[in-house]
């Protein structure tokens, strides 16, 4: 083992979308629909994104992926801005945020556009596919979080860099399948908006210190950038 190089598979990039309306807390009297369970960042939210994009600038990122849901499309829009390159956003809805009612069926992909004209369904996403997940057991969730990295792992195996903009929760469940759990175990993580979770896979057997590592968990340094 001392002696095998190690060969990068995939870095994967997790990240929670900024501040959002329904994190920062607001009066839902008279709002639609959308607007209580789709909330969009507040403009603190806004400018977690601008930081987490000109922190990450220097990450080329092969693919971004984010789920439908506005807050999440709006976080990832800022961090491609810094892109040196022009990215084009993936939509994946699996990656969406769970307890989300069954009543509320998301936003559609022109609604999408307003926001990243560049936005597309995700490769091999069917246009049938539900932008909102309604999934809340947790037995679902990590189910649905097993299916998520699956569906990015199957892909990219040749050391690209990987962005997905998610959510709180989701997160959790993604970071708890990596590790190994099946079931919650006794202690939880506090993702932070726009805190960035790096994953690096590598090919089996040929880093010493495991197939997968986590590089960063909720790294919000970003944070202190000034402007």
């Amino acid at each position: 083992m001392e002696n095998i190089t190690p060969i990068k598979e995939l870095e994967l990039y997790i990240i929670r979308h900024g501040q959002s309306m329904g994190n920062a807390g607001y009066d839902r009297t008279d709002l639609t629909e959308t607007e209580i369970h789709d909330p969009i960042l507040t403009q603190k939210g806004i400018e977690q994104a601008d930081k987490a994009g000109r922190y990450l600038c220097d990450v080329e990122f092969d693919y971004i992926f984010s789920s439908a849901m506005l807050r999440a499309v709006q976080t990832a829009t800022g961090i491609i801005k810094y892109q040196k390159k022009a990215k084009t956003l993936n939509i994946l809805p699996i990656v969406c945020e769970m307890g989300i009612p069954a009543e509320y069926l998301g936003v559609t992909m022109d609604e999408l556009k307003k926001i990243n004209p560049e936005v597309i369904l995700a490769p091999d996403v069917s246009v049938d596919t539900p932008m909102i997940y309604h999934t809340g057991e947790e037995e679902d969730t990590f189910e649905r979080a097993r299916t998520a990295l699956e569906y990015i792992c199957s892909r990219y195996k040749n050391g690209e860099k990987v962005a997905v903009v998610s959510h709180a929760a989701f997160i959790t469940y993604l970071v708890f399948s990596l590790m190994g759990y099946d079931k919650a175990p006794l202690f939880d993580i506090d993702f932070h908006n726009t805190g960035i979770t790096k994953v690096v896979f590598y090919k089996k057997d040929t880093n010493k210190y495991g197939d997968i590592v986590f590089e960063k968990i909720d790294d919000t340094a970003h944070y202190m950038i000034e402007g």
